[in-house]
């Protein structure tokens, strides 16, 4: 990237200054609103239990946090380009039908491509679970290996690694909902697509663009700094993904070849 981290985190304080009023607005509606939805699934655990409330939890974070996350966030595109906005911007993707089930399509796009990589990198420690269990042993009545109690070390190392493999295999859409946002008019697959071209590119320097802000992350585990530190962290990914775009379009130029898609940002 041609923008280096400490000039995008510049970038970032310069872009909220005078709008801290409204960033923290933004940010303490999101925070609230997920609060809320955890305690609700918290109280619904003790009534139906915990695979239900998980299940009315996923819903509530589909049906409300989602477009309110992609409306937090274009809020903050916005200011970054230099626009005045109002708290109740947040609330955009909730004024249309239309925008309303775009943001809830592509999130489920990207959670199902999540699911599928977590499935297919968790096989081998769920097959490594079965053959551990005692349970197994049982229903077809043989004696428990000695070296299957000995798997359990092995399965958390797989685990560990297959988590990190899901987390790779899944972090070339990380661009995707900035894409939606930068331009309405781009079709939800080919957002997705761009985000994979485009992070091949721009995924190392937003991995140490968030290995630069751990601190600030750590700081942001106590609720009163969360407040300012919340903000501070979105702008920096909006700055972030804003240079990824524009330094994808500008070797694209530089190129002169049509058979390279290109994306177009607006505010």
């Amino acid at each position: 990237m041609t923008v280096s981290i400490s000039s995008i985190k510049r970038e970032a304080k310069k872009a909220l200054k005078g709008n801290w009023l409204m960033v923290i607005i933004s940010g303490l509606t999101l925070l609230f609103l997920y609060l809320i939805i955890q305690n609700t699934a918290s109280l619904l655990a003790v009534v139906l239990g915990e695979i239900w409330a998980t299940v009315i939890m996923f819903v509530l974070l589909l049906l409300l946090f989602c477009p309110l996350f992609f409306g937090v966030f274009r809020c903050f595109w916005r200011i970054l380009g230099g626009c005045d906005e109002a708290p109740v911007s947040v609330f955009y993707y909730f004024s249309k039908m239309s925008l309303y089930l775009k943001v809830q399509k592509l999130a489920l796009k990207l959670a199902v491509r999540v699911a599928i990589f977590a499935l297919i990198f968790y096989l081998p420690v769920i097959a490594l679970n079965v053959i551990a269990s005692p349970e197994l042993y049982r229903i077809i009545d043989m004696p428990i290996p000695i070296w299957s109690q000995n798997l359990s070390l092995f399965v958390k190392f797989l685990s560990s690694f297959s988590f990190a493999l899901v987390i790779l295999s899944i972090s070339k859409f990380y661009l995707a909902p900035i894409l939606i946002i930068a331009n309405e008019e781009i079709d939800l697959d080919e957002a997705i697509y761009m985000s994979r071209v485009i992070s091949k590119g721009s995924l190392m320097d937003f991995v140490f663009l968030i290995i630069s802000l751990i601190g600030w992350m750590l700081l942001s585990l106590f609720f009163v700094p969360l407040i300012f530190t919340l903000p501070y962290l979105i702008m920096c990914y909006v700055v972030h993904s804003k240079y990824s775009i524009k330094d994808y379009n500008d070797k694209i130029k530089s190129l002169s070849d049509d058979s390279f898609p290109s994306f177009v940002a607006g505010v």
